[in-house]
């Protein structure tokens, strides 16, 4: 098996990252810990930006955690890294075609969107934990859907609604912010999606 567990571990680390900071989450010593733990049990490589970012997130305040994921991902200068599939592969059209293929991909695979959730479905943060439950259920089954081959529906969503656009992504993340954290997430996510 190729390190299911680790992979999907670290899905839900970017996940956190990805969000909206917070403080009691990058402040968890546990937490960082796992994390830098996790992605050297996958490659060096991720282990050093992985350490990075832990050695950022000792002294980052609040305030600047905050002012730079609303500069990189919301903007309201300039470009901003827009963390939507859609805005990549619908030509820069939020909420496009992709958008609903994406939605479309999670009902086939069991999962219903809550309507209750502030974003869209093709925003990385629900994309990345798509991805963890698709490993989960790789790596466990699924009682209600035993006939699916979960490694072969990971490896179609990631052909055609992740490899295509996180390149963009993370390549408009690292011109918008020299932010260590962030600089580092993005080369991080780029290096675990060509090893994924």
């Amino acid at each position: 098996m190729e390190n299911i567990t680790a992979k999907a571990d670290l899905l839900k680390f970017l996940t956190a990252f990805y969000c909206e900071p917070d403080v009691d989450i990058f402040r968890n010593n546990e937490f960082l810990e796992l994390f830098v733990k996790t992605s050297k049990d996958i490659n060096e490589e991720l282990h050093l930006y992985a350490v990075e970012i832990l050695n950022y997130l000792k002294n980052a305040s609040e305030l600047e955690l905050m002012q730079e994921y609303a500069k990189t991902f919301l903007g309201p200068f300039g470009v901003v890294a827009h963390p939507y599939a859609s805005v990549y592969l619908d030509n820069y059209t939020l909420n496009g075609k992709s958008t609903q293929k994406i939605l479309n991909f999670y009902n086939e695979c069991g999962l219903l969107f809550d309507e209750n959730v502030r974003d869209l479905p093709d925003n990385i943060v629900v994309i990345l934990q798509f991805l963890h439950y698709l490993l989960h259920c790789e790596n466990f089954g699924n009682e209600e859907y035993p006939n699916i081959d979960w490694g072969a529906k990971r490896k179609e969503f990631l052909d055609l609604y992740v490899k295509s656009w996180i390149p963009q992504f993370t390549e408009k993340v690292k011109s918008v912010t020299n932010n260590t954290l962030y600089r580092n997430l993005a080369l991080m996510t780029e290096k675990f999606f060509e090893i994924f």
